[in-house]
């Protein structure tokens, strides 16, 4: 979906939903390092904080206020924070609740 979403925002859609994804693999990679060194509350408030920031720049883009061409870079910070927090924090504490 997240192409359709891309339309009208940048030239060529296909390239954003690329780029989305590319952050994605990323920041995955960042997570496995920081979640072992950091603490897992700091984690979700800062994963939490910056998906709320990353909305708000979104809206702003998608209201007009900003070029449109920033939605994009609205996206791919939400993914990051995402992927940093609230992505896999969830599953790491599952798992360790109930043993295999």
């Amino acid at each position: 979906y997240s192409t359709n979403f891309f339309e009208g925002v940048i030239e060529n859609p296909l390239v954003g939903t690329v780029w989305v994804n590319t952050v994605n693999v990323l920041a995955t990679f960042v997570a496995l390092k920081v979640m072992d060194h950091a603490n897992r509350r700091t984690l979700l408030l800062c994963s939490s904080g910056g998906m709320f920031l990353s909305c708000l720049l979104l809206t702003a883009a998608s209201l007009g206020y900003t070029e449109k061409s920033i939605a994009l870079a609205a996206v791919m910070l939400f993914v990051t924070f995402f992927e940093i927090g609230l992505g896999p924090i969830p599953w790491l504490i599952t798992a360790e609740y109930f043993d295999a």
